[in-house]
């Protein structure tokens, strides 16, 4: 059995994950990201909408306004310095009937709280002479959303993590962790079985789907610290073709989720979802061709004339869920030695949308706990 030691591991390279790697890496802090996957993102933060978001409808104080906020601003200029495929579309969101403009005026409300800037309200006729596609009786123009390409962003974060001589170590299950002194002995299983001793100073559980089985396998971190997650299933339906349109498009947020919201692609081709199909298995990533009735039914209230029988199914991502029931309630859950007493743990629970726009915020906090 081999045995290496290192100053702190992150378990899992999804785009959080590497956020926190990259901001210790810049601080000089020697890390280890350890992934079960065989390459990098393969989970959640590649099979999302790819959308910068806003922050515009959290609640105040929560942890998803916070970094969602800030790491809106911090995703752009690093975008811009380093070149990566984005573009700030711009977010409009419809009220398709009257009863809906009282939503939106809320709406607008908490993203002022929250921070948000320049958010406008919209006519009918001003929604018309920007996207002539689009049925509202009003709308709101949120300045600071648009779109990134997920696989180059996470491919930056780990150029910076590698040239400051740190790594990400693919086909990894943590199999077990004991606590040894304050410090950690971690159990790794390669593709082949073998297993691999890694002792650290600090473990940072950034697992995503997995963060609540992972902290299971923590020896004296007792289980009432540690939520049941839930896999809340997207499904993405597309329409490869270029209607003209410039903006991001979503409807009145649904009981759940954001209802089905037209995202645009690089090459302005588009998609709607995602939708919320609770499943059991983390793994369960088919598309249900019997959910696009319901997509159409939802597109046409704010796109009548686009051509719905040109859907087809696209893609499907899953949201790991603490919080089943109260979607007000539902937020990141960063849980650290103030909650469950073991010195230089940090698990990351929850870390659903906003989750991408929010990392390099996310990475700055863990990092400024750990220093």
């Amino acid at each position: 059995m081999e045995i290496f030691s290192v100053n702190t591991v992150i378990i899992g390279a999804g785009a959080v994950g590497l956020a926190i790697a990259r901001e210790l890496s810049l601080r000089g802090i020697e890390t280890l990201v350890l992934e079960r996957e065989n390459d990098f993102g393969k989970i959640t933060s590649s099979r999302n909408s790819g959308v910068i978001h806003a922050g515009i409808y959290y609640p105040t104080n929560s942890l998803k306004a916070r970094f969602c906020v800030e790491g809106n601003q911090f995703i752009y200029q690093h975008c811009r310095k380093f070149n990566i495929s984005h573009r700030n579309t711009k977010k409009i969101l419809v009220a398709s009937n009257t009863e809906q403009i009282n939503v939106i005026d809320k709406i607008k409300e908490q993203a002022e709280i929250n921070g948000v800037k320049n958010i406008k309200k919209l006519s009918k006729k001003e929604v018309y002479k920007l996207e002539p596609l689009v049925n509202c009786e009003e709308a709101l123009l949120i300045p600071s959303s648009g779109i990134i390409d997920p696989i180059s962003f996470m491919r930056s974060l780990i150029g910076e993590i590698e040239e400051k001589g740190n790594t990400i170590s693919y086909n990894s299950k943590v199999d077990k962790i004991f606590l040894d002194n304050d410090k950690f002995k971690i159990l790794v299983k390669d593709f082949h079985e073998n297993v691999t001793t890694i002792n650290c100073k600090r473990l940072i559980n950034s697992a995503g789907l997995f963060s609540s089985e992972v902290a299971k396998n923590i020896e004296g971190l007792d289980e009432k610290f540690i939520p049941k997650t839930y896999y809340a299933k997207g499904n993405y339906f597309s329409i490869n073709k270029n209607f003209g349109i410039h903006h991001l498009i979503y409807p009145i947020p649904d009981g759940f989720g954001l209802g089905s919201h037209l995202t645009l692609e690089m090459d302005n081709s588009i998609k709607f979802g995602p939708d919320v199909e609770w499943v059991e298995s983390p793994q369960d990533y088919a598309v249900d061709i019997l959910r696009k009735q319901t997509f159409i039914k939802e597109i046409r209230e704010y796109l009548p004339s686009i051509d719905t029988s040109l859907l087809t199914p696209a893609y499907a991502g899953i949201r790991p869920i603490t919080n089943k029931m109260d979607k007000a309630m539902r937020d990141f859950e960063i849980s650290d030695v103030n909650h469950h007493s073991v010195k230089n743990l940090i698990n990351l629970f929850g870390i659903d949308s906003p989750g991408l726009t929010s990392s390099l915020s996310i990475a700055k906090y863990i990092s400024d706990k750990l220093i």
